[in-house]
């Protein structure tokens, strides 16, 4: 009994010591990325190493069995020049040959550095990159063609995704999306590039911003629409729109305004014979992104009997302690009233946006602004520009609230909280004082159009609010410039009727060189001046020269011609012959002319 009890506990000695190794075995690294060209240490330690034979193994996974590396065999400390995932174990040779190993390791991954360059690009045409456009950026590795390459992208230096295209593609991009974006090829698990250069990506908000000029209509001016955006050299196409009220949404409609349904390349869009308030938006846009600005007024103080604002009291300027009457006025049934305050952008003070009521009050102002009316059928109406005056102590400047018209009278007074007339007041005109005497009033017998702009009173030293007085001015209607195809109606009728002419006289000449001499009468008159003196005398201004008076459409003298022609012939029928004719005899040629005036024209004689 006791000699079994030996040997068993012989068996359990030798099975730990040889067959259940002890020992804690730990795997450890100097460094885990293995840079391109260099190599790793590894060092394998064991609990009573002495005991053990190092074993060292390289894994396709952590769930792979490794494959024995038996050229490291027995070294506890090794040099390795390539990626992969090791561990090591040890083990102690028994009788017969047998092995008995201790457990594996802890696995250790080392990242091999390979000796290719990432770069990042962008397809982008532009510098900037905005909100909603598509942008896609590249991976390229400079000499790694040959390699089946798997991309690795990150931003901000935190792994995004892993993609087998080198194309990191951004839709519809957002300020989110902006960072320092990186990548590197992937040849296997264990072996990539170094991480790129970061290429940093910004995404801006796209904010075009519509200008109008001028923001108050006169009669016969054109307006002028500008659209700036941030990047006015990145080919933008430019969009004009026209905006209509639209209820019963809060919003407005948009029309494109004509000549820009392809855009165009201009940031800038001229208006002609506008007369109603209205809005207008523009948008910018390029490749596959447009982008509209908020709404911009071009306003007008002229009443149009579709729509229209009344205010009581019927003054642009009150204390903001006043209580304001508005009302709306029109063929529409829904009705909404608008401001725009100083912060620029409108908004409806009906509390339910659209309805039926027409009228609104306001007491206890917080701030003026420019008031108008929208009208369910899509209109505006005039635009009334109120400013409040905070200092009840302070003079209120009563001015017209809608253009005059120039030539007519105008009165401009100062009156105090109780609307009571001020006397010893200062008028100024654009800031600058228009006379040094003080008064009650100013009164402009006759306004002209440089009489229009930003008026103030002061007494006291205390100012007014500043008014704009706009000065109406009827343009006597022009009649509308020729077309294109008028003015070269202009050139070529006068050209073809020279060469007309030019024709004509080669085409006479040419008749008279070729016609026979008895054909000439045609032509030639002979007269027989002595004859003719019979009837009525010139007078001879030199010698030799003899002129005859012809009228034209002178039918009198007709006859006469004739009679002289018939004696002629007949008495050369009773000498049997035509004789030449007598040496007294002065032939002169009859050229109709253009006669001015009822004076006789006088006819060289040759």
């Amino acid at each position: 009994m006791q000699h079994d009890l030996l040997w068993m506990g012989f068996l359990f000695f030798s099975m730990f010591s040889y067959g259940h190794p002890e020992g804690t075995i730990k795997l450890a690294a100097d460094k885990t990325i293995l840079p391109a060209g260099g190599s790793v240490t590894l060092t394998c330690t064991v609990d009573n190493s002495d005991r053990f034979i190092i074993h060292w193994y390289r894994h396709d996974s952590e769930s792979s069995q490794g494959q024995e590396m038996r050229n490291y065999k027995a070294n506890k400390v090794i040099n390795l020049s390539k990626g992969g995932l090791y561990s090591c174990r040890g083990g102690n040779e028994g009788k017969g040959g047998s092995v008995s190993y201790t457990n594996y390791s802890n696995m250790v991954t080392i990242e091999e550095t390979l000796s290719f360059n990432a770069t990042v690009t962008s397809d982008h045409k532009w510098p900037r990159i905005y909100g909603g456009e598509t942008v896609t950026i590249r991976c390229e590795i400079q000499g790694g063609g040959q390699i089946n390459w798997t991309y690795e992208w990150r931003k901000n230096k935190t792994h995004e995704k892993t993609a087998s295209s080198g194309e990191y593609r951004i839709s519809g991009a957002k300020q989110s999306d902006s960072g320092a974006y990186s990548c590197r090829g992937r040849r296997d698990r264990f072996s990539s590039t170094e991480w790129s250069d970061a290429f940093s990506l910004t995404v801006y908000e796209l904010v075009p911003v519509l200008s109008v000029s001028p923001s108050w209509l006169s009669p016969g001016a054109s307006v002028t629409l500008s659209c700036e955006v941030e990047e006015p050299s990145a080919r933008w196409r430019f969009f004009w729109y026209k905006a209509v009220p639209d209820p019963p949404n809060s919003s407005y409609s948009y029309e494109l305004l004509p000549g820009s349904i392809n855009g165009t390349k201009e940031n800038s869009y001229n208006i002609h014979g506008q007369t109603n308030t209205t809005g207008y938006v523009c948008e910018a846009g390029r490749g596959e992104q447009a982008v509209k600005s908020k709404p911009k007024f071009v306003w007008s103080a002229e009443f149009h009997p579709g729509s229209s604002l009344k205010v009581n009291p019927d003054r642009v300027q009150h204390f903001s302690s006043d209580s304001v009457s508005f009302h709306c006025e029109g063929n529409s049934a829904d009705w909404r009233l608008m401001r725009v305050s100083e912060t620029g952008q409108p908004s409806f003070l009906n509390s339910s946006n659209w309805g039926t009521r027409k009228q609104s009050i306001i007491s206890n102002w917080s701030d003026g602004g420019i008031f108008w009316c929208e009208s369910g059928l899509g209109e505006f109406s005039n635009a009334v520009n109120i400013t409040l005056q905070n200092d009840d102590s302070a003079p209120l400047l009563l001015s017209p609230v809608h253009p005059v018209t120039e030539g007519d009278p105008v009165t401009l007074s100062c009156r105090d909280k109780k609307q009571q007339l001020l006397s010893k007041v200062f008028f100024y005109h654009n800031d600058k004082l228009l006379s040094h005497d003080s008064r009650g009033e100013l009164n402009i017998s006759a306004v002209s159009k440089s009489d229009e702009g930003f008026y103030k009173c002061q007494r006291s030293g205390k100012d007014s609010p500043r008014s704009w007085m706009s000065v109406r001015v009827f343009l006597v209607n022009l009649p509308a410039p020729l077309s294109s195809s008028s003015n070269v109606l202009l050139i070529v009728g006068p050209f073809s009727g020279i060469l007309l002419i030019i024709l004509l006289l080669f085409l006479s000449y040419y008749i008279r060189s070729k016609a026979p001499e008895e054909s000439r009468e045609v032509t030639y008159a002979q007269i027989e001046v002595k004859n003719v003196e019979k009837k009525r005398r010139p007078p001879k201004t030199e010698e030799g020269a003899v002129y005859s008076e012809v009228k034209r459409g002178a039918a009198d003298l007709i006859p006469e011609y004739d009679d002289i022609n018939q004696q002629n012939k007949a008495k050369k029928k009773r000498k049997g012959e035509l004789s030449p004719p007598p040496s007294d005899v002065i032939y002169s040629v009859i050229k109709s002319v253009p006669i001015m005036d009822n004076s006789a024209t006088r006819q060289d004689v040759g």
